[in-house]
């Protein structure tokens, strides 16, 4: 497991990020206690682009992204974060901004990175999902998307990828192999080990190179049993 997370109220329906607006926080503190065992987690190469998912909506997926490309960020790594939940997007109501102009739009109507990614503070900028799209999955496997992916990993240290819940559909499964590292968001006490069992099974399956498991939602009482620790994957 990557860490433990207590969220006051579970996923912020507003999407603040608690990162930047309490950084001197004990959850702040387990953000970059996350980014250092990302950080070290391999050796011989990098995690240079992420992407998030969970087992189930409401785990706190969405909320962790954000707060994992803000600790980077203030560690002044140049950061970008990308909504690839083409379906429920959900990125830019953290940070007030129109979710038009986005990644969508770059692909299928040529629009410029310029115009479609939003500085949201130093070192810190987001892609938001864009306009949406009739068959999402076919457009997240396109050539242009990789070769996009591709392009950004010349500009930026770190990319954070948000995608949809494993349960719901495979966009997540097919974005993993966009990316150097895959972490599983799993709430505590709600989802079901069976359930996320299956879903490490069909993302490996696919392909993608599962770096941990990241646990939200933990009450203090969890807090005998469970202490901030990271498990290599084999």
């Amino acid at each position: 497991m990557m860490g433990t997370f207590n969220h006051k109220n579970g996923v912020r329906e507003d999407y603040h990020v608690i990162s930047a607006n309490e950084p001197s926080g004990i959850i702040a503190e387990q953000y970059r206690k996350l980014r250092t065992n990302i950080d070290f987690s391999t050796f011989n190469e990098e995690l240079k682009v992420i992407n998030m998912t969970s087992t189930f909506a409401a785990e706190g997926k969405t909320v962790t992204a954000l707060n994992l490309a803000t600790v980077y960020a203030q560690a002044e790594k140049k950061t970008l974060i990308i909504d690839m939940d083409l379906r429920k997007p959900k990125i830019h109501r953290a940070f007030n901004i129109v979710n038009a102009n986005g990644l969508t739009d770059v692909i299928t109507k040529n629009l410029s990175l310029d115009k479609a990614i939003v500085e949201a503070e130093p070192f810190l900028h987001v892609l938001p999902a864009g306009e949406k799209m009739p068959y999402p999955a076919e457009f997240l496997m396109s050539k242009k998307l990789k070769e996009l992916v591709e392009k950004l990993k010349e500009t930026y240290d770190k990319i954070i990828i948000d995608t949809p819940p494993m349960s719901a559909v495979t966009d997540a499964s097919i974005v993993s192999k966009l990316t150097d590292g895959t972490a599983l968001v799993v709430a505590s006490r709600q989802t079901n080990s069976d359930a996320a069992e299956s879903i490490v099974k069909t993302l490996k399956g696919n392909g993608a190179n599962i770096i941990g498991a990241i646990l939200t939602r933990v009450s203090r009482k969890d807090h005998r049993y469970l202490d901030y620790y990271y498990k290599y994957e084999e």
